[in-house]
């Protein structure tokens, strides 16, 4: 039978398609406001703007059609040009659902299936139906294949409000609540101009003191908008394990919902910045081809204590055992490792001292100096952490943790791993010198160095085992790069 998503989705594309064009239609409507107020040109444009998408939408649920039946699901839409999407519900391997604000609003859901295709995309996406329905589908989906739910066990996990709070506390992302600030700026500075010059105008004559302590509210305001962000998104974390299958669900504005099996696991990686390593605490996240296509990693638990992780893992990843890196990098590799960051960060306190040289004329303009100090105590402190940068392996698992400041470690099974090579340039050859390069599929690149020929060799004799004993002499290439 063949059905259409709810109605509702005539709703939810009309404010998609709105919001999407929010800023420059807020702008203009602002600007003419400011002018002489709203003329009736304006309100015409504007009716007929809205008026054009409502019927975009319209158009667009009633060419999109859906139809499920015992062996396959069918997903028609297009207008101008149509699509049909047929996919046999047998090699169907997770399926997820999301829901953003307004979809919570709406009280409908997006449900993605995934099969076992390469695309890296969700081979089935359904956009604009019932949160019931979707959940309903979700646990329907795949009946014919699960005989043993009589004896399946369930076991699961949730992450508390306090430990989400302390995981956005100490994740370090205060750079990115600054960004976004100054981003945001940039959007209304035309706007705001003349009140933004009465306040500097206001602060020039301000102590120093008072400077200061207003400096560090405005940082002390973005670090708690950071925090708030951070618990907003993971909010009412919750992990599920039901039959090998683990369901990760959160949010507490756009509620993301995914499944898959855990053969899908690519890779765990378990990511320690320096503040947490300070309370023993890491996190955990997972490369995943999951149902909804993306490239990036799955939050697996945001604020782990380091003693719990093995227990943890042997409750829901038992087939990642950690496994402790033996291999250290070559010591001389340093240098090559952190040449171009000194580069960055001598560049970026020259251009802040400049500025303040140029702006200000009092004593204060000099204190951008004190910058060049953080470049030695960065220096010692990657001396350090690179000393770290190792790598190992145990029969069918890879590790390979990645040390400066902050320390990744990154477990592979071997028959996860895509590609195995070194990288190295002709200079670094003649010093016995290259990185390891691994490939996951969905993930990219990921490379730690540098090593020697003669670990890169041992890597690759362990890389070229197969359960089958064929030949894979091809596997673990070096490449040759300049630098």
């Amino acid at each position: 039978m063949t059905r259409r998503v709810h109605p509702l989705f005539i709703l939810m594309s009309t404010l998609t398609h709105l919001r999407s064009t929010v800023i420059p239609l807020a702008f203009l409507l602002f600007n003419d406001l400011k002018n002489d107020g709203f003329g009736w040109y304006t309100i015409i444009g504007f009716s007929v703007f809205c008026l054009v998408l409502l019927i975009s939408g319209i158009t667009s649920w009633y060419f999109y059609t859906f139809t499920i039946d015992d062996q396959a699901i069918r997903v028609n839409k297009g207008v101008f040009r149509k699509s049909e999407r047929t996919t046999q519900r047998r090699r169907i391997e997770s399926v997820g659902i999301n829901q953003n604000l307004l979809e919570r609003l709406l009280g409908l859901a997006t449900l993605s299936v995934e099969t076992s295709s390469e695309g890296g995309e969700p081979e089935v996406e359904l956009k604009g139906v019932r949160l019931a329905f979707a959940t309903s589908l979700k646990s329907t989906i795949k009946e014919e294949d699960e005989q043993i739910e009589q004896t399946e066990t369930t076991d699961s996990f949730r992450v508390s409000l306090s430990d989400l709070f302390f995981a956005g506390a100490l994740s370090g992302r205060l750079g990115l609540a600054l960004v976004g600030f100054f981003a945001g700026y940039q959007l209304i500075d035309q706007y705001i101009e003349k009140y933004v010059d009465r306040v500097f105008n206001e602060l020039a004559h301000l102590s120093l003191i008072l400077l200061i302590g207003i400096g560090l509210l405005v940082l002390l305001l973005a670090y708690i908008g950071s925090i708030v962000v951070y618990v907003v998104r993971y909010g009412s974390f919750e992990a599920t394990l039901k039959d090998e299958r683990l369901t990760i669900r959160y949010g507490l504005v756009n509620r993301t919902e995914v499944i898959f099996h855990q053969d899908k696991v690519q890779a765990l990686f378990i990511e320690e910045n320096w503040i947490k390593r300070r309370f023993k605490r890491a996190h955990l996240s997972l490369n995943v081809i999951s149902a909804n296509g993306k490239e990036e990693q799955m939050l697996f638990h945001p604020f782990i204590r380091e003693s719990e992780i093995d227990a943890f893992l042997d409750r829901f990843l038992p087939r990642f055992k950690r496994v402790k890196p033996m291999h250290h990098a070559t010591d001389r590799g340093f240098f090559y490792v952190i040449r171009w960051r000194l580069v960055r960060y001598i560049v970026l306190f020259s251009a802040v001292n400049a500025g303040l040289v140029y702006f200000l004329t009092s004593p204060l303009k000099w204190i951008g100096m004190l910058l060049y100090l953080v470049l030695p105590l960065y220096y010692v402190v990657a001396r350090t952490g690179y000393r770290n940068t190792c790598y190992g392996f145990e029969q069918e698992l890879f590790v390979l943790r990645r040390q400066l400041v902050n320390r990744e470690t990154i477990y592979a099974p071997r028959l996860k791993i895509e590609a195995l090579s070194g990288h190295v340039s002709r200079f670094l050859e003649q010093k016995d010198l290259l990185k390891f390069e691994i490939n996951l599929r969905g993930k990219g690149h990921l490379n730690a160095g540098y090593f020697t020929h003669k670990q890169f060799e041992d890597v690759r004799t362990w890389y070229q085992r197969s359960f089958l004993k064929t030949d894979r002499a091809e596997a673990g290439d070096i490449r040759y790069d300049n630098e």
